[in-house]
């Protein structure tokens, strides 16, 4: 690697990886390369060559830019698929389980679980995606969903089992400190950063 791609590499540092980015870091070193030959043909030494060159070229803030801009769409584009796949996908796995539940057991009701365990899968993607697209923190939001998801299962096992003893409200309590943490955490963080502004 000669000086003028380590140079080009490290403009282009933290955009992340495409053909696009390839294609464009390959033209503008080509075209780096032929200016040193130009500017040494006239008698520069290869250093001035380069250094003048590269001087030269010009600010590509905006070039990042829209670099950095069409990865962050493709990507959001595919985490969309992935979501769109676990929706689908969960939709399929549930419907085959009511299906067995209530063909083949239809006195008792236990597609519950599988469904409680399936549904963490388009959640989870739906909140990747989510961040990913906001660039937003989603902890809080994806912990007090998790925790209406867990309790719905107990209340679900309670009332379904034993109806003359409420004994759901004991899981509830433990499960409740994972969003009141989360809860406690993004005003952490919310402060830091305004103490950060205000200085």
């Amino acid at each position: 690697m000669n000086d003028i791609e380590m140079q080009i590499n490290r403009l282009f540092e933290g955009i992340p990886e495409s053909n696009r980015k390839e294609e464009i870091k390959q033209e503008i070193t080509q075209n780096l390369n032929e200016k040193v030959s130009d500017l040494m043909s006239n008698g520069q030494s290869r250093e001035e060559a380069v250094k003048m060159a590269i001087d030269n070229f010009g600010d590509i803030e905006d070039l990042k830019q829209e670099l950095a801009s069409s990865a962050k769409l493709v990507k959001s584009k595919r985490i969309g698929l992935s979501l769109a796949f676990s929706v689908w996908g969960s939709i399929l796995i549930i419907a085959l389980f009511l299906f067995i539940n209530f063909y083949y057991t239809p006195d008792v009701i236990w597609f519950v679980y599988p469904t409680f365990a399936v549904v963490w899968w388009p959640m989870t993607m739906f909140f990747h995606w989510f961040h990913n697209k906001n660039d937003r923190p989603v902890g809080l939001a994806y912990s007090v969903c998790s925790y209406v998801l867990i309790i719905g299962l107990v209340l679900f096992i309670n009332m379904y089992y034993t109806p003359g003893i409420i004994w759901c409200v004991y899981p509830a309590f433990a499960v409740i400190w994972w969003p009141l943490a989360m809860f406690f955490h993004s005003l952490r963080q919310k402060s830091r950063k305004d103490e950060g502004i205000d200085d």
